[in-house]
């Protein structure tokens, strides 16, 4: 591990640093009925979403596989659906298809606005020098910083922390403010570290148009069981009521490396006695653990903690 690397995951973890998101997407709703129609669209419960309050959300195709997993923020008069991956005019044209007399403007405002993801023991307290009193989990609010306005949203990106959306036009300055109060600025490699210690999936890493939703374990957070009727619904529920799908995403430990022992890689095979268990989706060497550490699907059978591999061991 190079020094930079370690100081900047220090300042991510023990002390305050941030990330600048730059291959995260933004799609901007507006229009009176912007909460209903987004609601028949993902797993989660939008209509009931109070300003400044937001949630994490798959958006699923009729078949119930997922074509993005999102953070969902209400916020006065638009709803912006934030996600991992540049790429977000196929959710815009998926949405827009569906359109017929629903009041809904949708955009790709990906251009017009840059993601930092603050985070760390003193992030708090850096934080609060500079925009006052901070959103509490899952909540959003709206800033006005020298002249111009920002988003402050408490969630979960790579582990929890602080997204901050400004225009782009005003990232150098943002920037420049929160080196000034002490938050520093880290690579991406840094922050990877903290997402896989904290078992964050991303997608277009750890999720893909083959996924189901519940194949995330991501229920108690991205899916609500009691709403109504939604495109892919049915797949939802009748996973539910037959209560298992066939693999899962967990986190696994490896052992640690002779010298000479290749390092675990992203679409390696996990085994079980020499037979297939599972695919590695993301990897990391874990500063906290001082070994490599991964997240993958594996079959069902072999997702409780404590499950040996044949080269590491499910831990959560």
């Amino acid at each position: 591990m190079t020094n930079q690397l370690e100081r900047d995951y220090h300042a991510l973890t023990n002390n305050a640093g941030y990330s600048h998101l730059a291959n995260h997407g933004l799609i901007r709703l507006t229009g009176e009925d912007r909460l209903s129609f987004f609601h028949n669209f993902c797993t989660n419960e939008i209509k009931k979403l109070e300003t400044g309050e937001s949630c994490e959300a798959f958006i699923l195709n009729s078949k119930g596989k997922i074509l993005n997993f999102v953070h969902a923020l209400n916020l006065q008069d638009e709803l912006l659906l934030f996600g991992h991956g540049i790429n977000v005019q196929p959710t815009v044209d998926h949405l827009d298809k569906y359109l017929i007399r629903e009041e809904v403007t949708l955009e790709d405002a990906t251009a017009n606005w840059a993601g930092l993801f603050v985070r760390g023991n003193s992030a708090d307290g850096c934080l609060t020098q500079l925009v006052g009193a901070l959103p509490t989990e899952n909540k959003v609010q709206r800033v006005e910083f020298k002249d111009h306005e920002i988003f402050v949203a408490n969630l979960e990106i790579a582990g929890l922390g602080y997204l901050i959306l400004v225009q782009a036009p005003y990232l150098p300055e943002i920037k420049d403010a929160l080196k000034n109060a002490g938050i520093s600025e880290c690579s991406d490699d840094a922050l990877q570290v903290c997402r896989v210690e904290n078992a964050t999936p991303w997608y277009e890493m750890d999720i893909s148009e083959n996924n189901l939703p519940q194949e995330l374990q991501r229920d108690s957070k991205a899916i609500n069981f009691n709403k109504g009727c939604y495109l892919g619904q049915e797949t939802v529920a009748r996973i539910d009521a037959r209560g298992r799908v066939n693999r899962l995403l967990v986190s696994i430990q490896f052992p640690e490396l002779q010298p000479t022992a290749k390092p675990p890689a992203v679409g390696d095979e996990l085994t079980l006695n020499g037979e297939p268990a599972g695919t590695i989706s993301s990897v990391t060497f874990s500063l906290r653990d001082q070994r490599y550490l991964g997240m993958g699907f594996v079959k069902r059978a072999f997702k409780d903690p404590e499950t040996q591999l044949d080269h590491g061991i499910v831990v959560h």
